[in-house]
């Protein structure tokens, strides 16, 4: 899945009397994608560091620790925590971040470490194929990591990346890494992205998951310098959040699998496929919701909050349109 960005209209909204959230609403209509899936990714673009530190929006983002409990139960089970908001709150934001994901072994955090001694990258095996899992981002909007402190966060730093991938590929059989990247707004990539993801390919990384632009960008295949196959997602899109642009309410999940062949150790990917997801807004605010877009009803766009109060086209057909438009022919298209 694409970028979870919690706006501070999200978590007022879902707040309820008693002081609880309705975080679960957000991931239910979708919850049934990961239920079948070996790794369930997402993408923290916000930090979520808890009410301890200064629950806030825009620029300096912080939303409740509520948010990675129902994460956790609609059955996300890796999460990167490596973009420009990560150090929204500091160091003391990404430590309390990680702290409350430890309550959920299952669940694999990548991009941002509270110690030099934590691992920078993780390796997750599924059915006795060993998965190695990293994630990097651009920067963090000016903020400076302190000296001595670069552990924080992954940064985006191509030397650095071959080291890292180096050492990935040999404590695992597959490799996929999400990267912080692009454009906001954008719906092709830019020469960086390519570059990055060409010399990620060359590394022998198998899939390139992408963030940041806030709308969806095509995916393509890559050929490395060994001759390996690639599959990059440029970008994902907005899982959820309170942009009420239509093109930042279209947002986007990768399906594929990858079959590891032990003997020749070749990586082979599979049914690659891309399904929008649209952000559902109900008529009150009271309601904020992620369908993929083949649940997505056209009486659903009719009491959609944006449609009722600006008039904006949120009908099954406008996008369907729009995803044909800005994607290409190189995986299956689902809606």
């Amino acid at each position: 899945m694409g970028d979870n960005l919690i706006h501070d209209f999200i978590y007022d909204h879902l707040r309820n009397s008693d002081g609880t959230y309705r975080f679960d609403e957000l991931y239910q209509p979708t919850k049934y994608l990961n239920q079948d899936r070996d790794i369930a990714y997402i993408n923290l673009e916000t930090i979520c560091a808890g009410e301890e530190l200064g629950l806030s929006g825009y620029p300096l983002f912080n939303g409740p620790t509520q948010v990675l409990d129902s994460l956790h139960r609609a059955d996300f089970n890796w999460i990167s925590a490596a973009s420009n908001h990560t150090f929204d709150r500091g160091e003391a934001g990404i430590v309390k971040q990680l702290e409350h994901l430890e309550k959920y072994p299952d669940m694999t955090v990548t991009g941002s470490q509270k110690s030099p001694d934590a691992p920078r990258m993780q390796v997750k095996e599924v059915k006795g194929v060993k998965v190695g899992l990293m994630s990097y981002t651009f920067g963090l909007n000016g903020l400076e990591l302190p000296a001595g402190k670069e552990y924080l966060v992954n940064l985006i730093d191509p030397e650095q990346i071959k080291k890292d991938m180096e050492q990935l590929n040999q404590q695992s059989d597959v490799q996929v890494v999400s990267m912080h990247w692009g454009e906001e707004y954008q719906f092709s990539p830019n020469d960086e992205q390519r570059q990055l993801a060409q010399l990620l390919s060359d590394a022998g990384v198998d899939v390139v998951v992408g963030g940041h632009p806030h709308v969806i960008q095509p995916m393509d295949y890559l050929t490395g310098a060994a001759g390996n196959q690639t599959l990059v997602m440029y970008s994902l899109g907005n899982f959820i959040s309170s942009q009420a642009e239509a093109d930042r309410m279209l947002g986007g999940m990768a399906r594929w699998s990858l079959e590891y062949d032990k003997e020749t150790q070749q990586v082979n990917i599979a049914d690659a496929e891309f399904w929008p997801m649209i952000t559902y807004i109900g008529s009150d605010y009271q309601t904020y919701q992620t369908y993929a877009l083949k649940d997505y009803t056209d009486d659903l766009a009719q009491q959609h909050a944006i449609h009722v109060n600006q008039g904006q086209d949120l009908s099954r057909e406008y996008f369907i349109r729009r995803t044909n438009e800005i994607m290409n022919d190189q995986v299956k298209l689902v809606y």
